[in-house]
């Protein structure tokens, strides 16, 4: 049986109406509908593979919602640097040119402040006399021979002279007392011979002696006189010498001194001038400090220069950390207490992986790449074009205190050196996707997120 269209519809009806009158099934309306559709309604039949594309898009769509609020990035900043000791490196440079003569200290050793670390020498040779600087060695010594001689001569001196004047005092006291006890005897002769002129002249008087008699014990009186002037005069004289030998002896001492302390002066500067020509003539140079070896650039019998370091030293009980150089931004957001991700050159990552520092400071000037040593800059000019600063760019110095002082590889532990250059990626924040897809909104409006 063949089913019927709707278009057959007005057909039908127009056939009805013709055989009916006029009744009609339909309404004029919808049979001028149904003419313009002789295809009649499309109806489509829902198939699996529909409802397959519209659960994965659907899933996708909550993935990237799910991706933009649920994950993260963290922009970093890629510095250069190097590490180097937290108390610095000491360096020890030559005081003159010269020629090494003797290596005392190896590579890695650890020395004690004012040990011998190397000899230098510039010593001359003559065609007749060979070293010249060991020749002035030996005449200095032969004249330092000579005046510690003559000093020991000038101390014998004193102590006979001092000696002899001692012995001349002391003789001279014992005449000065010999004196005076004659001295003494005579004024009791001569009170004798006064009491003997008076009673004299008191018999003279009485007419029992003649005048004779009483000229003769004047004569006598006056000649005790005479004597005991004279003894009071050899009694003086005495005494100025007693005062001369004692100030010659007093000094004789500040006399001799002065003598001997010519001649120091001149040991002292002659050795001076020894220690000067030794000086000239060999070099040791000892340890400022306490620490360990490293960078020895000296070989014995090569010539050694004032602008080229002979060796280092690091610091006993110093610790390595990083010195990372950067522009201004670069370092813009970069603060202390960020985590940084090292790369060292030596070790290369790829391989041997990232290794950890925390920031510990930054610089709040900014210095010039001239303005550093040669190394620095160097280190400091590396890198990619995004972060690396230029000729004439100043750069900013960030200090990082590394979580490791060694490096893992092949089961072994490897110290890290002082000088090793480096890499670092500075972790300056992280934020949900949909922050940094609204982050020109955020610029726009003057809000954070």
């Amino acid at each position: 049986m063949r089913s019927r269209s709707p278009s057959d519809a007005p057909s039908q009806a127009r056939e009805d109406g013709a055989r009916g009158g006029t009744a009609t099934l339909f309404r004029h309306e919808v049979l001028a509908a149904r003419q313009a559709q002789w295809l009649g309604t499309v109806l489509l039949t829902p198939r699996l593979s529909h409802r397959v594309f519209t659960l994965a898009g659907a899933l996708a769509a909550a993935a990237i919602v799910a991706l933009l609020f649920l994950g993260h990035f963290t922009r970093t900043a890629r510095v250069n640097g190097w590490l180097v000791p937290q108390l610095g490196v000491v360096r020890v440079f030559a005081p003159r040119p010269g020629v090494v003569t003797a290596l005392q200290a190896q590579e890695g050793q650890a020395v004690r402040q004012g040990q011998p670390l190397l000899t230098l020498s510039d010593e001359l040779q003559s065609a007749t006399l060979g070293g010249v600087q060991a020749e002035v060695a030996r005449q200095q010594a032969q004249r330092r021979e000579s005046l510690l001689a003559e000093h020991e001569q000038q101390e014998r001196l004193l102590a006979q002279q001092q000696r002899a004047l001692a012995e001349r005092v002391a003789a001279l006291r014992g005449e000065l007392q010999q004196s005076e006890r004659e001295i003494a005897v005579l004024q009791a002769r001569r009170a004798i011979a006064l009491r003997n002129e008076k009673l004299h002249r008191e018999q003279f008087k009485e007419g029992f002696i003649s005048e004779m008699r009483l000229q003769l014990v004047e004569a006598e009186r006056l000649e005790q006189d005479a004597r005991l002037g004279a003894l009071e005069r050899g009694r003086l004289a005495l005494e100025r010498e007693r005062m001369t030998a004692e100030a010659e002896l007093a000094d004789l001492p500040l006399k001799t001194q002065k003598e001997l302390a010519l001649i120091e002066r001149n040991l002292a500067q002659l050795g001076q001038e020894r220690v000067e020509a030794e000086a000239r003539r060999e070099i040791v140079m000892p340890a400022p400090q306490d620490g360990t070896v490293t960078s020895i650039q000296a070989v014995r019998g090569a010539a050694a220069t004032t602008a080229v370091p002979l060796l280092a030293i690091v610091p006993a009980g110093s610790r390595l950390e990083a010195h990372l150089y950067g522009p201004s931004r670069a370092v813009g957001f970069v603060r202390p207490g960020q985590t940084v991700r090292l790369r060292y050159q030596a070790y290369p990552y790829q391989r041997f992986g990232h290794h950890e520092g925390v920031i510990e400071s930054v610089s709040r000037s900014a210095v010039s790449p001239a303005e550093l040593p040669p190394q620095l800059a160097g280190v400091a000019d590396q890198g990619d074009t995004a972060t690396a600063p230029g000729a004439r760019e100043p750069i900013y110095r960030i200090t990082v205190r590394l979580a490791r002082q060694d490096v893992q590889a092949y089961g072994q532990s490897f110290a890290l050196q002082p000088g090793m250059t480096l890499q670092a990626d500075v972790l300056l924040e992280r934020r949900p996707l949909y922050q940094w897809v609204l982050d020109p909104l955020y610029a726009v409006t003057g809000k954070l997120p």
